[in-house]
């Protein structure tokens, strides 16, 4: 599996990876300060509520459509001329070879929470913003958002076997992103089954007065289900399609 993961992590265009993860972060900082500092007459400027401005977008928008680009990347060598034939003829289990790129794309997701809660730490103390901060409520956002994300991870990587067109991918990707609007809105119970809400629901501090209605049993119990589902079914239909 160590060979495997690897492999795929050299084929990966990482300058593209790097520049998202970073473009990310920045934006992301920007625009929290910049809510925080127009929004100061109604909600008093603190660390908290820098965050909670700063994770909007990530978790709504910027991290839900990094799965999928990401996804579409691990396997945008293999739709050029002919590369699953030459992945294939690997001496390496197809589970394994499905597996490795699952664990590459998760990692990559886990750095993308890491390089956003640093930069936002940065951010927030270059512009010295009041108050103590939330170590476990970003903690338990960062880490809670990137378990949320795993099935949507799954359910991209599956749907990138299938589709060879990055272009097409990418639009199909951004057309999902838009119910988020209206689907976050809804109970947990509910909207929690498409799974680009997910890192949206997780990710936001419930004490927030933007923060979506969420019962965490139940929300946590279709990250596992959903999770499951797309993680098999990408599995088999990897190692069961006739690539040749």
């Amino acid at each position: 599996m160590k060979r495997v993961f690897i492999a795929e992590a050299i084929k990966l265009q990482w300058f593209v990876i790097i520049g998202l993860i970073l473009a990310d972060t920045l934006l992301n900082s920007a625009l929290g300060l910049m809510q925080m500092n127009d929004l100061r007459d109604f909600f008093e400027p603190s660390w908290l509520t820098f965050y909670i401005y700063a994770v909007n977008f990530h978790s709504m928008f910027f991290y839900p459509l990094y799965v999928g680009i990401i996804a579409s990347l691990i396997c945008l060598y293999e739709h050029r001329n002919g590369g699953w034939k030459q992945l294939l003829v690997l001496p390496f289990p197809r589970s394994q070879l499905y597996f490795g790129k699952f664990l590459l794309l998760i990692s990559i997701l886990a750095v993308t929470q890491l390089v956003f809660v640093g930069g936002f730490l940065l951010a927030g103390w270059a512009k010295n913003v009041p108050g103590t901060i939330p170590w476990i409520t970003i903690l338990k956002s960062a880490v809670g958002g990137w378990i949320g994300i795993l099935p949507l991870a799954a359910l991209q990587l599956w749907l990138s076997f299938r589709i060879k067109s990055f272009g097409v991918s990418l639009g199909i990707i951004i057309a999902c992103l838009v119910p988020n609007i209206v689907l976050a809105g809804l109970h947990s119970w509910i909207g929690a089954w498409f799974p680009f809400t997910l890192a949206y629901y997780i990710m936001m501090p419930q004490d927030s007065p933007f923060a979506p209605r969420v019962e965490s049993i139940s929300l946590y119990l279709i990250v596992l289900f959903t999770f499951i589902i797309y993680l098999i079914g990408g599995q088999r239909f990897f190692v069961r399609r006739d690539w040749i």
